[in-house]
């Protein structure tokens, strides 16, 4: 054979070979895999057999619970309800085993009985949360709610009451328990509305009648004493009833008939504390401060620990110097019962200080602030304090530290007050930087009435503030609504309105409120304004004496001092005018208004060169500063440097075009120049701004005299005699013209 034969039959065997050992190996896989599936096909019928054995045996087990189940609740018929409620799936079948637990509670129970046991309460809420009282019956909705309000869930309670009230008029469970969720809720209106529903039904229930009583008063409705009226008609009032009628009276301003009310109450039942406390009250209202004080004895004698009457004590006793080391005594156990609210805690204070013990003083007052951070009246009241002290930073800090959270009109109302006392120190005369410290004083006040629209002080406050941004009509009303809030003779008020009819022109009304306010008032404000008052009048040295008055009064009145400073320069006393400027820049070095009297005190002292440099520094810090830039231009010009005059008084005629003295002052720059046509112009532009400026009339004249033209003349020497017919330069100048005209 040939070698190619050889391997191909040697190829085709082995090929043979590979496949018989394929076939070989796949038939064992095959049966193999045979095997396993029998076994697999036996292995699911025993499980499906097991399976069904499991069914069998649940099944069974199901039957035995619900025979359990059912022979619990045939034992025990009140488990129905919580074996229902396990096996509901429905909305339906949970309002069954609401109502099947709900039928628990009998009839005519109320949100005070106890209800239902621990676990039927808990599985009745679990279902009042699922429940839709729309699908329930009135009496389910009815019991849910008292359920629900004995749990706590007042909104709940609310909504099922509300709804079982509508649909059973006449209910009074349902109307009892709405009034309690008022009660828990803090509702005093909503209170009132069940309360008065009640009486509907029962209007000569006498407890019911006595606890619409007591709201009403809390709630300052007068109507309170009818119900008062109706338990003595009724013959069923007490003691208690008696002393609630005397102090609606009393609030009523009825004092005689609220005082023979609590006297009849006292008659009946002598040893009830709080009675002779409110005889006391009355007493001292009636300007009975002996006989009240006999009252205040015999509550303590029944009652040490009535804080109420050991305020009354304080009060009375704190009238009189004799009685101080006792008037602290009592204020101290008042503010230790937290009796007399803040105005109790403020008097311990000032009877400690008239003692001279200021340390313990002010130490009692940051233990009140430390115990009651989050009193914002008594908060407000320290800073107050410290700001009429003239510590306007502490005063701040008390407000800046109040806790966020804490609101109060009267904390605004400082805060207003230290943003006014910040402007009083930094105006410049001009009134336009003023303006945003003033606002930001509106803006306070007003949140102030945000917060309470019947705060008097806080009207007062927005009144005073819009005078000062010359919102002389809106303050009228502010101070209207104010004194309407306030006492009509409150010296505050009066004060005010002085100064808003001063300011409108008004001066016999001005006269007339100060008048008022003195006598009910005093302080530095009523000397300060009669000090205006009377320079308005121009009887200067009686100014001078008032503000010399309010300054021994208040060293610190700033308004005062400044007034002073210019009454004393119109004297020609600028030595004491520049003492007085001197010591408000010791106190307030921004009040730019005291450096400029400074300078116009220096002016007046003819030390030029350092009345410039004040000007510079006012003008520095207020370049619209039309006035400053005037007198600086003088200052040039007395310092022999008119050419840097002329762009000082371009800059004030720039800001104040209507600024008479800044066109005279510049039309005397002009004549030294020779220019006399631009000077004239200027003198003319001086008087359509100020026909009275006597100074500019009279160089006009001058000029048309010396210039010849005689009919000019005469007429400007006329005019000038028409606002002054004493003015003998004018007087000697017109005869002069008069002649010249008549040999012309």
């Amino acid at each position: 054979m040939d070698p190619l034969t050889i391997v191909f039959g040697i190829t085709t065997l082995g090929l043979y070979c590979g496949i018989g050992w394929w076939l070989i190996r796949n038939e064992k896989k095959t049966n193999h895999l045979i095997e396993s599936l029998s076994l697999l096909q036996e292995s699911q019928g025993a499980t499906q057999a097991h399976v069904a054995s499991r069914v069998e045996d649940l099944e069974h087990s199901l039957n035995q619970l619900n025979s359990a189940a059912k022979a619990l609740m045939s034992a025990n018929p009140e488990m129905a309800g919580i074996v229902m409620a396990h096996s509901a799936s429905t909305p339906e079948e949970k309002l069954s085993a609401l109502e099947k637990i709900l039928s628990l509670i009998p009839d005519g129970s109320r949100y005070s009985d106890e209800l239902l046991s621990p676990g039927q309460m808990s599985t009745c809420i679990e279902l009042i949360s699922d429940s839709d009282e729309v699908h329930a019956s009135p009496i389910t909705n009815l019991k849910s709610g008292l359920v629900s309000l004995q749990s706590g869930m007042l909104d709940r309670a609310k909504s099922h009451l509300e709804f079982a009230a509508e649909r059973m008029p006449g209910e009074d469970i349902a109307l009892e328990a709405l009034e309690r969720c008022a009660v828990l809720s803090g509702d005093s209106n909503a209170r009132r509305h069940w309360l008065e529903e009640r009486l509907l039904i029962n209007p000569d229930n006498p407890e019911l009648l006595r606890s619409h009583a007591h709201l009403l008063a809390s709630l300052g409705d007068e109507s309170a004493e009818r119900d008062v009226k109706r338990l003595e008609a009724l013959g069923l009032d007490t003691a208690a009833d008696r002393s609630l009628l005397a102090d609606l009276r009393s609030r009523a301003g009825s004092r005689s008939e609220a005082l023979e009310a609590i006297e009849n109450a006292l008659n009946e039942d002598p040893s009830r504390s709080e009675d002779w406390c409110k005889r006391a009250e009355i007493l001292l209202g009636l300007d009975e401060p002996r006989q009240a004080l006999d009252s205040v004895e015999r509550c303590l004698e029944l009652d040490r620990q009535n804080g109420a009457a050991w305020a009354i004590k304080a009060q009375i006793l704190s009238q009189e110097e004799s009685s101080v080391k006792e008037a602290l005594k009592a204020a101290t156990h008042a503010v230790a019962l937290d009796a007399g609210g803040v105005n109790m805690i403020i008097l311990k204070a000032e009877l400690l200080t008239f003692e001279g013990r200021h340390v313990d003083a002010q130490d009692s007052l940051d233990k009140a602030l430390e115990k009651n951070p989050e009193n914002g009246e008594l908060r407000s009241r320290l800073a107050d304090r410290h700001l009429l002290a003239g510590d306007v930073g502490l005063a701040e800090s008390l407000l800046l530290s109040t806790p966020v959270h804490v609101e109060h009109p009267m904390l605004h109302v400082v805060e207003g007050r230290i943003t006014l006392y910040r402007s009083d120190r930094a105006r410049d005369g001009t009134g336009k930087t003023d303006k945003q410290l003033l606002s930001d004083a509106c803006t306070a006040f007003e949140s102030a009435l945000e917060l309470d629209r019947e705060s008097g002080i806080a009207w007062l406050g927005l009144a005073r503030v819009q005078r000062l941004l010359g919102s002389r009509d809106i303050a009228s009303e502010s101070l209207a609504r104010s004194r309407r809030l306030l006492k009509e003779d409150d010296p505050g008020v009066l004060a005010e309105s002085a100064m808003l009819a001063l300011d409108s022109g008004d001066i016999e009304a001005a006269q007339q409120f100060i008048d008022g306010a003195s006598i009910r008032g005093e302080g530095a404000l009523i000397p300060y304004i009669r000090g205006n008052i009377a320079a308005a009048r121009g009887r200067i040295e009686e100014a001078q004496s008032h503000y010399d008055e309010s300054l021994s009064i208040d060293a610190n009145h700033i308004r005062a001092r400044l007034n002073r400073a210019s009454i004393k320069m119109a004297l020609d006393d600028h030595p004491s005018a520049l003492a007085d400027c001197d010591r408000l820049l010791d106190e307030s070095p921004n009040l730019l208004i005291a450096r400029l009297r400074r300078a116009e005190a220096l002016m007046g002292l003819t030390s030029w060169s350092e009345a410039k440099e004040e000007l510079v520094k006012v003008t520095n810090a207020s370049p619209h500063h039309y006035h400053a830039l005037t007198l600086l231009a003088s200052c040039q010009m007395a310092l022999g440097r008119p050419e840097n005059a002329e762009s000082p008084l371009n800059e004030a005629l720039r800001y104040e075009p209507s600024f008479a003295p800044a066109w005279h002052q510049r039309g005397l720059l002009y004549l030294d120049w020779g220019r006399e046509d631009a000077a004239l112009s200027d003198f003319e532009a001086a008087i359509r701004c100020d026909g009275n400026h006597m100074d500019s009339r009279l160089h006009i004249a001058a000029i048309h005299h010396g210039a010849g033209r005689i009919d000019e003349a005469l007429a400007a020497w006329r005019a000038v005699l028409a606002i002054d017919p004493d003015n003998q330069v004018a007087r000697k100048r017109s005869d002069e013209c008069e002649s010249a005209l008549i040999n012309s």
